[in-house]
């Protein structure tokens, strides 16, 4: 009981920014080349993460290179059936639907079965009042290969929208 406030509080953290996440797959967003960059960061200080977690472990460069692959073909799917509109001289795009829901689920999901079994595990071996760490996370192939799914999806997507602005803010003598 002496950890339930922090495990709230990263429950309620995890929540928020999945609530952002569904946000942000619904309608168009607006092209911002800093925030673009500051993800496009994010996602490959994670990656650079969990390759060096995966050193302690070689299985998981199997489940790496598998997350990264789907994460690749997500894509890909994802870039053909982008949308860019142009708004009071803004770029906005939408993302497909389908491959951000599909994304969300996998988060989701593996999130949810890992709580739930970190939770049954701690209090089956009568361990409750242990905090879950990044290490509960990062042993598990399938949770380090569902991430790299989402790092490798999310650094191709976003470096695309970086270079597709380029072009659709270029002057417009260098577009013919």
């Amino acid at each position: 009981m002496e950890h339930m406030g922090p495990t709230l509080l990263i429950m309620a953290l995890i929540a928020f920014g999945i609530y952002r996440r569904v946000k942000r797959t619904i309608g168009f967003q607006k092209l911002s080349r800093k925030r673009l960059i500051f993800r496009t960061t994010i996602f490959s200080l994670l990656g650079c993460v969990f390759l060096y977690t995966g050193l302690l472990h070689p299985i998981h460069f199997i489940a790496d290179a598998i997350g990264l692959a789907a994460g690749l073909i997500l894509s890909y799917y994802a870039i053909k059936h982008i949308r860019f509109e142009k708004r009071d001289d803004v770029w906005y795009y939408r993302t497909h639907l389908w491959v951000e829901v599909t994304i969300i689920v996998l988060l989701l999901g593996r999130i949810v079965y890992k709580l739930l079994s970190v939770y049954y595990l701690q209090n089956g071996s009568d361990m409750s009042s242990a905090a879950p760490s990044l290490e509960s996370y990062t042993k598990d192939p399938l949770t380090v290969g569902i991430f790299f799914v989402l790092i490798s999806f999310y650094i191709r997507y976003f470096t695309y929208l970086l270079r597709k602005q380029k072009e659709l803010e270029a002057p417009e003598s260098n577009l013919t």
